[in-house]
């Protein structure tokens, strides 16, 4: 027998409320000339839309039948995908603020991805998917593995690029119409800029390459490709297990961190690679602890405070 899902109008009502309340903030910047107004509707807008479209994209139909999978995208019901369950090498569960997540794991990659505030019958798909039988996979050691960026990462910070482009435009809009930018519209750039570029530069710098092989680690910087860093894994003192709470998203996103005489050396997240689980298991290096710590100590960390736990 079929069982297919079914989506909880809830937890998406939720999540446009979230989209619309943005965007009335954003609009709030829209007082001025007509043309200020115009300009800030028409980047808010586009800025929507392609969040909705992101949103809309990732929500997935899922079908399972006789040991397979059938997943299509809702809005675009003939990309499918079909696969056994057979396939798949584990599974994890994860306890979120206000939601549980089930995903299926395969060579370490999460495949599908279920949450309890999405699907209205997410107890019995995950009931029906927990039939898959754990296996003791394992890295290849004949060849690299390579980091792969989640798309939720990457299509942040192109929302971040494009918020920081809005911030652009009010003197420019200011300027086209009054033929000078206004000590008023200057101030206001300087202070969403201060807010809103070390945001879109972190993003960036959190998106680094890695390539594992052969007991080195290669680090390349997407914000200075030029720039690479070598480390034999034997070089790291040791690792740790990082969940980071922030208070923003009222999420807990996990991290593995490899430590080099107290200071933080490299830092992989959950939250930006789509493989985490392979890389974590490539790298080899078992954590000594699992910490928790703010947001506001993490960034401490990264910019060079030594590690003392």
């Amino acid at each position: 027998m079929a069982l297919t899902s079914r989506f909880n109008p809830k937890g998406l009502w939720h999540e446009l409320v979230l989209f619309l309340t943005a965007s009335l903030g954003l609009m709030t910047f829209s007082l001025g000339s007509r043309w200020e107004v115009f300009v800030t509707i028409v980047m808010t807008s586009a800025v929507l839309f392609i969040a909705l479209c992101i949103w809309a994209y990732r929500l997935k139909v899922i079908t399972v039948i006789n040991q397979q999978v059938e997943v299509k995208r809702a809005c675009l019901p003939f990309l499918k995908r079909f696969y056994r369950l057979a396939e798949f090498d584990s599974y994890i569960v994860e306890q979120k603020w206000n939601s549980e997540v089930f995903h299926l794991l395969s060579q370490g990659r999460r495949t599908i991805t279920l949450s309890s505030r999405f699907y209205e019958n997410y107890a019995e798909l995950k009931e029906a998917l927990s039939v898959v039988g754990l296996k003791e996979w394992g890295v290849d050691a004949s060849r690299a593995v390579d980091s792969v960026f989640k798309k939720s990462h990457l299509a942040g910070v192109f929302a971040a690029l494009l918020i920081v482009l809005f911030g652009v435009g009010i003197p420019v809009s200011n300027y086209f119409e009054h033929g000078q930018v206004e000590t008023r519209f200057s101030i206001l750039f300087l202070i969403y800029e201060l807010v809103f570029l070390p945001l879109l530069l972190y993003a960036f710098y959190e998106c680094k390459r890695f390539t594992i092989w052969r007991g080195h680690l290669e680090v390349r910087s997407m914000l200075c490709p030029w720039k690479v860093e070598y480390y034999a894994l034997d070089y790291f003192d040791y690792a740790l297990g990082v969940i980071t709470n922030n208070p923003h998203t009222l999420e807990e996103g996990k991290s593995l961190w490899l430590v080099h005489d107290g200071k933080l050396a490299v830092s992989i997240s959950q939250s930006v690679y789509a493989n985490y689980d392979v890389l974590e298991h490539a790298i080899g290096i078992e954590p000594a602890k699992t910490i928790e710590i703010s947001l506001v100590n993490q960034i401490k960390y990264h910019l060079g405070k030594t590690i003392d736990i």
